[in-house]
C-alpha cells in the first residue's frame, strides 16, 4: 500500500512538472532573435492546454513534415514560430481528412511571430493534421510550437 501511494505521488509530481514545463513556452521579442543567445519560445498560459507540438527545425531537411492532433473540445489553436535561419519559411497546418488549412503563414528570416485561430476563419475540427514547413533550398531553421486550448486565446 505504501509503495502504491509513493508511486501515485511520484506520478502526480511528474505530471505537474510536465504540464508546468509545457505551459512555459514564450516568444522572445523581435529584437532578441539571435541564435547565440539561446532563444526559446516560452509562454506562460492560464489556459487548459491539451495538444502541444514543440518542433525544432535544425536546417537538416528540405520542407520537413510532421503530424499534429487536435482533441475534441480544444479548438483554440495558437501557432508560435521563430525563424533563426537566413531564409523565410512557410508553415501550413492542414486537417488530414477535411483538407481544411487552419494556418498558412510565412515567417521571415529573423522573425518571431504568433498566430491564433480561435475556431474561426476557418473553424478548427478535431482530429489529425499534417504540419508542413516550406523553405525549399533555404533549409528552415528555428522553432514551431502549436498549442491547443479549451479557452479562446486573447
Amino acid at each position: 500500500m505504501k509503495n502504491k501511494i509513493i508511486k501515485m505521488i511520484g506520478t502526480t509530481v511528474l505530471s505537474i512538472s510536465l504540464i508546468t514545463g509545457i505551459a512555459s513556452f514564450s516568444l522572445a521579442s523581435n529584437d532578441d532573435v539571435s541564435p547565440e543567445e539561446g532563444n526559446e519560445i516560452n509562454e506562460v498560459s492560464p489556459y487548459s492546454l491539451k495538444d502541444i507540438l514543440n518542433w525544432v527545425l535544425e536546417r537538416d531537411t528540405v520542407d520537413p513534415v510532421t503530424d499534429y492532433f487536435v482533441s475534441i473540445g480544444y479548438p483554440y489553436i495558437k501557432l508560435d514560430a521563430k525563424n533563426t535561419g537566413a531564409q523565410p519559411f512557410r508553415i501550413e497546418v492542414k486537417h488530414n481528412s477535411k483538407n481544411t488549412i487552419i494556418f498558412n503563414e510565412t515567417v521571415e528570416a529573423g522573425e518571431t511571430v504568433e498566430f491564433i485561430n480561435n475556431d474561426n476563419m476557418p473553424p478548427v475540427p478535431s482530429g489529425a493534421y499534417t504540419v508542413n514547413i516550406y523553405g525549399g533550398s533555404g533549409l528552415p531553421k528555428g522553432q514551431v510550437v502549436l498549442i491547443s486550448s479549451d479557452t479562446r486565446w486573447p
